[in-house]
């Protein structure tokens, strides 16, 4: 993908895979993307996003967004409550897609006493641990519940894992 004749993440190496390579690349197109009104968990793109998953429109809608970018890159996601983050996890670790090591094109799962409350997907590893996420903040800082997709410095102390993304025929249930 490409913006502009420039490729977008130029940084990924050729030995990171194709898939994870894809997911970077498609979460990073929605950088910008912004809730209409503001505070209100809605915009076209965002009611998108969550009608996919079953989610009510209005939802906070981080998970939903993953699921987009993986879905979109013949990523397998969680077969029923895409839009949770807490499904998101159970569902890893089922299929032991979870983990402890952040790569490019995982995604991040944050939250507190094993408890899931937000998502995103590892853009880059070094030199620093950055990510995109959907339904934060602008500004920085962990927030789950903003207005914005936006690409971000992973607040690692609240990191409670990283999922392993896998083909749709690589992963059953």
């Amino acid at each position: 993908m490409s913006r502009g004749g420039s490729v977008l993440a130029a940084w990924l190496s050729d030995a990171v895979p194709e898939i994870r390579q894809a997911i970077v690349r498609r979460a990073m197109c929605d950088i910008g993307i912004v809730e209409v009104p503001s505070g209100s968990n809605r915009s076209p793109r965002i009611d998108e996003y969550v009608a996919a998953v079953g989610s009510p429109y209005g939802s906070r809608w981080c998970a939903a967004a993953v699921a987009a970018w993986w879905r979109d890159c013949g990523a397998a996601v969680p077969p029923a409550d895409g839009g949770s983050c807490n499904a998101w996890m159970a569902w890893a670790k089922r299929v032991r897609t979870w983990g402890a090591v952040p790569r490019e094109g995982s995604a991040v799962v944050y939250g507190r006493n094993g408890i899931a409350m937000h998502i995103g997907v590892i853009v880059r590893v070094a030199p620093e641990l950055l990510s995109v996420e959907g339904n934060t903040s602008i500004a920085g800082g962990l927030d789950a519940d903003g207005v914005a997709v936006t690409l971000k410095r992973v607040s690692s102390s609240r990191v409670l894992g990283y999922i392993e993304p896998g083909g749709v025929e690589q992963i059953t249930e």
